[in-house]
């Protein structure tokens, strides 16, 4: 690459996936095996553009580089036959590696921007399923007329931290091996991944949670902290599950139960006891961010409209789009920027081939 490309914008926002960590991703997985013209670092580049750009299709892409010269200069663009058989083909665990680099930085990034205040320590698990036709797609098989995959997250309020691509049918429970590991954050899920015997098991490992009661829950109460009348909030010491034999939980839980505008009830489950009943329900509360990240993935990234249709090539579409996330991630942390994430990738979607001088930091709102 030509030192005025290593000057533009997108190659500025890419830079961070440095030649030495490509090389050793593209070496450990045998990357660019037969490969002559369409490498690894043409392909994942070529991704992250289609995201980036918004692009709705390999054939958009394609007019794209033909039609501009710096476009050409930094992509490598084969027929979209050759491009569809190498997302069907090439490793996904290469992007995947590339992913979980880029959680890394991004977390450094986090830590020197938030230095000398409190961390967020509030850690979102959930899942979304995004369907594929099933007549593209029949190894993926969600339903009758339609595949699907499913996305197992875990979020920390800013970024990915893990993920899991599955099937759509995998089980919730099954997809979240590994998302349990920091004992100073309080982990929030939904009533989904409901299961007593896991939920002594967290206890177990010192691992706090927060979550929502199923609504035929079985539970023992053993003793009332406290009824709250003017707010309508109830917090009480219980045993979940029935007998010792089936389901009972070994240890004690909060449930904490409020209600509605329309007088339902609402009722949560925590193994924390060192916080009032509506520090609870608000940490609660932070569950929706995740949902606002899916909402952000499926209408910014490239991840509804498939451009390859094993579980492969899902793979590999899944997991650049989410690169592409964290590279918007670490330039908003590299220039301090006050701009939503949204804002950042539609002034990057506008002026990814021009120059990186002061102008676009003036777009982010900070002097280079």
């Amino acid at each position: 690459m030509s030192r005025y490309n290593d000057r533009l914008v997108f190659s500025k926002i890419t830079e961070v996936i440095d030649g030495n960590l490509l090389r050793n991703c593209v070496k450990k997985y045998a990357g660019d095996y037969r490969t002559q013209h369409f490498d690894t670092r043409s392909h994942l580049l070529s991704m992250i553009y289609f995201n980036l750009k918004g692009n709705n299709g390999l054939r958009d892409l394609q007019t794209n580089v033909a039609n501009n010269t710096k476009l050409r200069r930094i992509l490598n663009v084969p027929s979209v036959s050759q491009f569809s058989r190498k997302n069907a083909s090439r490793n996904y665990h290469i992007f995947e590696d590339i992913f979980y680099f880029l959680v890394q930085v991004a977390s450094r990034k986090s830590k020197q921007s938030n230095c000398g205040n409190e961390l967020n320590v509030i850690k979102r698990i959930d899942s979304t399923i995004i369907n594929i036709a099933a007549k593209l797609a029949p190894s993926l098989k969600f339903e009758e007329n339609k595949s699907a995959v499913k996305i197992s997250t875990l979020f920390n309020g800013e970024y990915p931290e893990k993920i899991q691509v599955v099937k759509g049918t995998e089980n919730d429970r099954k997809c979240i091996e590994g998302f349990f590991q920091d004992i100073t954050a309080i982990y929030v899920f939904d009533r989904g991944y409901y299961d007593y015997k896991w939920y002594d098991s967290l206890t177990k490992q010192k691992i706090r949670f927060v979550t929502r009661s199923l609504d035929y829950a079985t539970m023992t109460e053993e003793k009332i902290l406290s009824v709250n009348l003017e707010k309508d909030i109830y917090d009480t010491k219980i045993i979940l599950g029935s007998t010792p034999s089936q389901n009972r939980t070994r240890y004690e839980y909060r449930e904490i139960m409020t209600f509605d505008k329309d007088e339902n009830p609402i009722t949560f489950i925590t193994n924390i006891f060192d916080m009032s009943a509506e520090e609870i329900m608000d940490i609660y509360r932070h569950r929706w961010d995740i949902e606002v990240f899916f909402k952000w993935l499926k209408q910014n990234m490239r991840i509804k409209k498939w451009i390859g249709h094993n579980e492969n090539a899902v793979k590999i579409q899944v997991y650049t789009a989410l690169i592409a996330y964290l590279l918007v991630y670490i330039l908003k942390k590299d220039t301090n920027s006050g701009l939503a994430m949204l804002t950042i990738t539609r002034i990057i979607r506008v002026n990814m081939l021009e120059l990186a001088d002061s102008t676009i930091y003036e777009f982010l709102g900070r002097s280079p």
